[in-house]
């Protein structure tokens, strides 16, 4: 985690001449996040929101991004691929830790006030700290130190883990736990989709065809189909595509390969299905 974020400073805040993070440093990167404000959690606020005012959640729509997610003040607010988001009675978990946290200050907005958004899907959860964080449909939120103004969103794709919020939610999107640099393929809420070595990969003139088709195997892997491709940065919507099965039904398919769930993921940030024989996660950045 430390040598990524040496290297976001290196590359992404300007200024920046040393891996050494310093108190002057830290300060500097405060400052970078729009002001000094303490939201009672210990970290800084970069909304420069008056203390005791509820903050504001909202959209705001970028050429290049679309539509995603602001505070009060026009911030951009971000997600971090190596967070666990919330599913049920799972509570989200944020794995933006010491270091990182000067580089990506969490957004804590009690009580924020949502505007053009569904109020449902704003949520909080404690950190390990025992600090605060606002969650947008199930996802820690947290501001870039390099974003210098509002409509800033120079945090999008750095490293290949953060990326703005975007609304509508991703339909397809990709995380990477904790303990584990490459990343793999999600549905938009976080749970892993993966591919079927016996499968034949399609081409762009054939179609893929799936090996499974007994009960068994299709009650074990379920298959993914998403209608509306909507992916962050990193990914092309172009590479998914829609196929009908030999039964008739209809699946997704990334690069050629069919995608599938696996019926033993019962929450995001599981991969269970990487020790069944034949099936992998899908590493979006491999050829």
């Amino acid at each position: 985690m430390l040598d990524e974020i040496e290297v976001d400073m290196r590359s992404r805040i300007p200024g920046f001449r040393s891996a050494v993070m310093t108190p002057l440093v830290v300060l500097a990167l405060t400052a970078a996040c729009g002001g000094t404000n303490d939201t009672g959690s210990g970290t800084p606020d970069p909304s420069g929101a008056n203390p005791g005012q509820p903050s504001t959640l909202m959209l705001t729509t970028d050429a290049r991004l679309g539509s995603h997610l602001v505070d009060g003040s026009g911030r951009s607010l971000y997600y971090f691929a190596k967070d666990i988001p919330a599913s049920g009675t799972q509570a989200a978990v944020s794995n933006c830790n010491a270091g990182c946290l000067p580089i990506w200050p969490i957004f804590d907005a009690d009580g924020a006030v949502a505007q053009g958004i569904n109020a449902a899907d704003v949520g909080q959860i404690t950190r390990s700290d025992g600090s605060k964080q606002t969650t947008y449909k199930g996802f820690p939120l947290y501001y870039y130190a390099g974003d210098a103004a509002a409509g800033d969103t120079q945090g999008e794709g750095v490293n290949g883990i953060w990326y703005v919020v975007h609304d509508p939610t991703y339909s397809i999107a990709q995380l990477s736990k904790a303990n584990e640099a490459a990343t793999y393929l999600t549905d938009g809420a976080g749970r892993a989709l993966y591919s079927f070595a016996r499968d034949t990969v399609g081409t762009r003139t054939t179609s893929p065809v799936t090996a499974c088709t007994s009960g068994p195997c299709m009650t074990s892997w379920p298959t993914f189909l998403t209608d509306q491709v909507t992916v962050p940065s990193d990914l092309v919507a172009a590479d998914f595509t829609v196929y009908t099965r030999a039964d008739g039904t209809r699946q997704s398919a990334y690069k050629g390969h069919p995608l599938y769930y696996y019926a033993g993921d019962t929450a995001p940030g599981q991969t269970n299905g990487r020790g069944v024989p034949g099936w992998q996660t899908i590493d979006p950045t491999a050829p």
